[in-house]
């Protein structure tokens, strides 16, 4: 697996379930579909609490801490759009909206307000589970804090702390935007980062536009991406922003950084 190092302390759930346990926080005003997913997700480990709305799982949530949030954004008496927005104020967890939305602008600003995933109603509870599982490995790779310093594989180094990238063993040059623009990603490593969040990392807010942040993202896949025609690490999500994605130091990318640095030795 990829190796992401963050600093501070991981936090620790100090309650009744196992630490191998993975917690997921439902929050649902239907009981009927809280009850559905408690029932599907309480496999392989997981153990689910259900909340009806906004306030109680505000309230649930210091004292579950869970790994993961699953929510809906129609509640009868909040506005599940700003629901989402408080819990990413408080939480790195992963938080996946489920819901029929009314149009694209609701994943839109679902993403906009902090939220990983967007699953309309209705969904095969197959799939849910797999989104799940991968938010889960990405959440593996980051600290309690969020904040990522160092990135590793087979194929790419990154050293926030000596600004530095390898890419199979060897230094890669990048200019002061470029750098910018893979430090914005890495440190939100397994989330969207959206348009405006990576011009404003780009250009310090100089009044750029998209135009130049995919012209730079285009230098910058050229020069970590084993194939810049199949990005593997900087992943665009149409209309809404780019995505850093680790890999498994299994992933298949033909010489390895060892063996680039042994004939570098020769």
């Amino acid at each position: 697996m990829a190796q992401l190092f963050y600093p501070g302390p991981g936090g620790r759930w100090d309650g009744n379930t196992s630490e191998a346990e993975v917690r997921v926080l439902v929050v649902d005003s239907s009981p009927e579909m809280q009850r559905l997913l408690q029932q599907e997700l309480s496999t392989d480990q997981m153990v689910v609490f259900t909340a009806a709305g906004p306030s109680e799982a505000l309230a649930l949530l210091p004292v579950i801490t869970p790994h993961l949030i699953l929510t809906e954004i129609a509640f009868p008496d909040h506005d599940g759009l700003r629901f989402c927005q408080q819990l990413r104020a408080v939480t790195h967890s992963p938080i996946l909206v489920i819901s029929a939305p009314r149009s694209e602008q609701d994943v839109i600003r679902a993403f906009d307000m902090g939220a990983d995933d967007f699953i309309p109603k209705p969904f095969a509870f197959v799939e849910l589970r797999a989104r799940i599982q991968a938010h889960l490995r990405r959440q593996g790779w980051r600290g309690a804090h969020g904040a990522i310093t160092y990135y590793a594989d087979d194929h790419l180094v990154v050293d926030l702390r000596l600004q530095e990238v390898r890419v199979r063993g060897q230094r890669v040059r990048m200019s002061r935007i470029e750098y910018r623009l893979l430090a914005c990603l890495l440190e939100h490593a397994g989330r969207v980062v959206r348009h405006e969040t990576l011009l404003r990392a780009g250009w310090e807010d100089q009044g750029w536009d998209a135009h130049y942040l995919k012209l730079y993202i285009r230098h910058l896949r050229n020069k970590i991406e084993p194939d810049p025609s199949r990005p593997r690490y900087i992943v665009t999500v149409w209309g809404v922003g780019y995505r850093f994605c680790p890999q498994n130091r299994s992933t298949d990318f033909g010489e390895s950084a060892r063996d680039s640095a042994r004939k570098m030795d020769r």
